[in-house]
């Protein structure tokens, strides 16, 4: 299982074909849930078992 501290996280969205971060030294595998393109900001929204899951950080709801 993939560590749920790392929800929250930000990081910048690579160029295709890359579908991976590194992240305090291990490879995770992302999914982009909306339109984010590359060299977007997007923040990490969920862990699931097929990697984690991130959106455009600028829509992320702040409370």
């Amino acid at each position: 299982m993939l560590d749920e501290r790392l929800i929250g996280s930000v990081f910048i969205l690579p160029e295709p074909p890359v579908q991976a971060v590194m992240m305090f030294g291990i490879h995770y595998h992302f999914h982009v849930l909306d339109d984010a393109r590359p060299g977007d900001q997007v923040v990490i929204v969920a862990v699931g078992r097929l990697g984690l899951e991130v959106r455009r950080a600028d829509r992320q709801l702040k409370y």
